[in-house]
């Protein structure tokens, strides 16, 4: 990889291979990766598994973007390397979004195994940044986005990109609950499958 590529470190306080099996399963994908929108499955397939090779526990994708998962004493290392820009000239156009795309997912990745290993979530998305009247504690915090930890979400994480976006992840909700969270947002919300 050349010395300009980007790279998105996170480590999860999972063993390397319920980490990896969270690469290579299609349902445990369903669990961190994006949000819930109609397209999520072929979204999935076409990242993860179309033109995607693994090797041990590296996966390339698309012959670019790498992802690396080593054993640390705190459990599982994921490093993302992104191709440079360039590499893929007709995705230039949106290489810092779809950075910024996966510091949420491997963040997301993060939260499921350390809170809710294995359970299924549901998730809101909104493309603006959205007040939705709580609070919580951190998680994570990079150069364009928080994450926090909301108890009263199961615990759930919300995820704000100032001005971008807002990414709700949910456990347990009803369909009642996740809608009346829905109704505090505005009403571009990406409805769910």
């Amino acid at each position: 990889m050349s010395d300009d590529a980007i790279k998105i470190e996170i480590t999860v306080a999972a063993p390397v291979e319920e980490v990896w099996e969270s690469f290579r399963d299609r349902e445990k994908l369903r669990h961190w990766h994006g949000w819930d929108i109609p397209e999520l499955d072929a979204e999935i397939d076409h990242i993860y598994f179309q033109n995607a090779e693994e090797d041990g526990t590296t996966l390339v994708i698309h012959g670019h973007d790498t992802f690396a998962l080593t054993a640390v004493p705190e459990g599982t290392r994921v490093v993302l390397t992104r191709a440079p820009k360039g590499s893929s000239p007709e995705w230039d156009d949106y290489y810092e979004d779809i950075t910024e795309g996966w510091i949420t997912f491997l963040h997301q990745l993060k939260f499921a195994h350390e809170f809710h290993p294995g359970e299924k979530r549901r998730t809101l998305f909104w493309p603006s940044e959205v007040d939705l009247g709580v609070g919580g504690r951190p998680f994570f915090e990079s150069a364009n986005q928080r994450g926090v930890v909301v108890e009263e979400w199961g615990p759930g994480l919300l995820v704000v990109s100032p001005g971008k976006m807002t990414v709700v992840t949910t456990y347990g909700f009803s369909d009642a609950e996740l809608e009346a969270l829905r109704q505090k947002g505005p009403a571009e919300v990406v409805e769910p499958k």
